[in-house]
Order: C-alpha cells, then sequence, then structure tokens
C-alpha cells in the first residue's frame, strides 16, 4: 500500500492543516507550513486522528 491514509482521513487531515495554519497565523505563532504538515503527520502516523487533540498537540509546540 503506497498511502497508509483513506481519501476520508486526507480530507479530513487536510481540514485539520489548514485550521492550524490559520490558527498559528492568528497567534503570530512562529512556525513554518511544512514543520505544522510534518507534525500533523507525524502523530498520525502514530495513530492520533482526533482533530482537537492534532491541533493542540501542533499549536503546544509552536508557543
Amino acid at each position: 500500500m503506497l498511502c497508509p491514509y483513506s481519501s476520508d482521513e486526507l480530507k479530513e487531515l487536510r481540514r485539520v492543516l489548514d485550521e492550524i495554519i490559520s490558527e498559528a497565523g492568528r497567534r503570530s505563532a512562529p512556525m513554518a507550513v511544512d514543520d505544522i504538515i510534518e507534525k500533523v503527520f507525524e502523530l498520525a502516523d502514530h495513530g492520533e486522528r482526533d482533530p482537537r487533540k492534532l491541533r493542540e498537540a501542533v499549536l503546544k509546540t509552536a508557543a
């Protein structure tokens, strides 16, 4: 299998990424988009799929 995520999971991860990027911008958090993407997929690769938990974990690293 080339991609461990279903189409629906990828759509949800994209939505979460967009929210995190937007929130980081509003907070003026010094976090590059590439770093946000890497962190979200790192967490997702380890089984985290809850959008709230993903958002909190990533934004916590930007604080």
